[in-house]
Parts: C-alpha cells; sequence; structure tokens
C-alpha cells in the first residue's frame, strides 16, 4: 500500500478525501492544524499529525517518517 499524506484532512473536503484514499486501498496520513478541521472527522485507523503546514521543519520530519 502506499502512504499518502493529506494536508488538511480533518476539514470538510479532506475528510470525504480520506475516506475515498481508503476505499482505494491507499494509507493516508491526516496533517493538519485543527483551526477549522475536527479531530472527529478522522477515521480511528488513520494517523492524524496535529501540525501547521507553515512549519516547514516539522513537515520535513514527517515526511521522512
Amino acid at each position: 500500500m502506499m502512504n499518502v499524506l493529506v494536508t488538511g484532512g480533518a476539514g470538510y473536503i479532506g475528510s470525504h478525501v480520506v475516506e475515498e484514499l481508503q476505499k482505494n486501498g491507499f494509507t493516508p496520513i491526516v496533517y493538519d492544524n485543527l483551526s477549522t478541521g475536527h479531530a472527529a472527522a478522522v477515521p480511528e485507523e488513520v494517523q492524524l499529525v496535529e501540525g501547521d503546514i507553515h512549519d516547514v521543519a516539522f513537515l520535513k520530519h514527517i515526511m521522512a517518517q
């Protein structure tokens, strides 16, 4: 399976993208600062990383994992 980083995956559109990725055999990883999204929108089995897209160092760290 391929991992896919979904920025904003806890928002309305992002959460639907996550669901579609799961249905198609991908492993989504949600990266969201939860400023407008909600952790409850992310399925339990999907990893949620709370971070801001502007924090480049942290984003690189997550991508390396």
